[in-house]
């Protein structure tokens, strides 16, 4: 366990230089972000931002992931874990350069998004199969649930769905998904029988806190795709092998929320012809300055500066990391 906190602990200063070392050669090359018309008035200053942070992030994790397996042994549930990010992280990196070419902030479409997550969730399941638990803890209760096979493989695929589209919709703002996943990680750590996804779970943290040096407000580096699907994937493999997916939606609180938002809008609109939220998903819900900002929503709005909303969305996380873990442990 030391090696694997000296390693973790090398990793934080080394992603903040890979990371800054990406973003000075994109802003050389005049590659960024692309930001779409119909969002926040306020983020159209974000364009050009250097992007797909998530690549160092990659890259560094599976490196040092690679280093530890070859001074000790490494348990089966990390190469599941780090296979999941590494797939999950080609679909978006796949959206990211799409985005680039065309120019635009649109990649991949919603239905190939779906269409390549479900494959490589199945895909995963069958190469996985004996890393994904059948057996889930049961929150506030010292019980469990056992599960056929066919509904393990339905969970394992919504639950990498649900994931990775929950952390693509948090990444946001500066700082929010990437705060939030650390939290996220560390606190999967404080389940029961979690130890043996130290050796995969802390560099993963650690190369996220190394991130947010570079990431915090104003950006000079954004996750990108690849890093948000990076980090969902990842996130949905733990919570699959250690059989906590029932927990994860109080683990991963605001993703969740954001996700929700999401959700909501748009049959609000359908039934009511009005807007459940100023602009989902619910970070933009508290900006001012927004496009929409002539639309009177069914909920009170607030227009929060963006280093207040991280802010208070990151509390918020942290609490719903710490009911997440007595939900675990003290059931």
């Amino acid at each position: 366990m030391s090696t694997v906190l000296l390693v973790s602990i090398l990793l934080v200063p080394a992603s903040a230089l890979g990371c800054a070392g990406l973003a000075y050669r994109m802003r050389r090359h005049h590659v960024g972000q692309f930001i779409r018309e119909a969002g926040p008035t306020s983020h159209h200053a974000k364009a050009g931002t250097p992007t797909m942070g998530g690549a160092v992030l990659l890259l560094l994790w599976a490196v040092a992931v690679s280093a530890l397996s070859l001074v000790g042994d490494m348990p089966g549930s990390s190469g599941f874990v780090l296979t999941s990010g590494t797939a999950f992280a080609a679909i978006g990196a796949l959206d990211d350069l799409l985005s680039l070419r065309r120019r635009r902030s649109m990649g991949l479409s919603g239905r190939w998004k779906v269409v390549l997550s479900v494959a490589i969730a199945a895909g995963l399941y069958g190469a996985f199969r004996e890393s994904i638990a059948s057996t889930l803890s049961i929150p506030f209760s010292t019980g469990t649930i056992d599960l056929p096979s066919w509904a393990a493989f339905l969970l394992t695929v919504v639950v990498f769905l649900a994931t990775t589209n929950a952390l693509n919709l948090t990444d946001g703002l500066d700082g929010l998904a990437g705060a939030c996943s650390v939290l996220i990680l560390v606190g999967s750590l404080f389940f029961p029988s979690s130890v043996a996804y130290a050796p995969v779970v802390l560099p993963l943290a650690a190369v996220v806190v190394g991130f947010l040096w570079v990431n915090a407000h104003p950006a000079r580096l954004i996750l990108g795709d690849i890093g948000s699907y990076l980090l969902g994937g990842a996130i949905a493999a733990i919570a699959l092998g250690q059989g906590t997916a029932l927990a994860l939606p109080l683990l991963a609180g605001v993703p969740v929320l954001e996700a929700a938002s999401v959700l909501l809008q748009i049959p609000c609109w359908k039934l009511f012809h009005r807007r459940l939220f100023r602009m989902a998903p619910l970070h933009h819900h508290f900006e001012g300055a927004a496009a929409t900002a002539n639309v009177t929503p069914i909920l009170p709005s607030a227009e929060w500066k963006e280093t207040t909303i991280v802010t208070r969305f990151v509390v918020a996380q942290a609490a719903f990391v710490g009911v997440a873990v007595l939900a675990l442990t003290f059931g």
